[in-house]
């Protein structure tokens, strides 16, 4: 069951093809397809990255993990 997430809500992201670092981030708005992430611990490899990327990125909900599970993406009318 993939967990539904809020503004607020802290979610894990891994590296993938799509995202260019793992991070744990805070959800600070919410998108029909992806959400607005401030990006709050992460690698200290992968500052230069974050610091490019004003500590703030668009994921999609597929890239997120809420307690190692998967996220729901909001209905449409929690996206305004």
């Amino acid at each position: 069951m993939a967990q539904e997430i809020t503004i607020g809500s802290q979610v894990d992201v891994k590296k993938n093809a799509n995202v260019p670092l793992s991070f744990t981030g805070t959800i600070e708005k919410l998108y029909a397809n992806a959400a607005l992430l401030s990006i709050d611990t992460y690698d200290t490899a992968d500052a230069e990255i974050v610091e490019d990327l004003k500590h703030k990125t668009v994921i999609n909900y597929k890239n997120m993990k809420q307690n190692g599970k998967a996220v729901q993406p909001p209905k449409p009318e929690d996206t305004k």
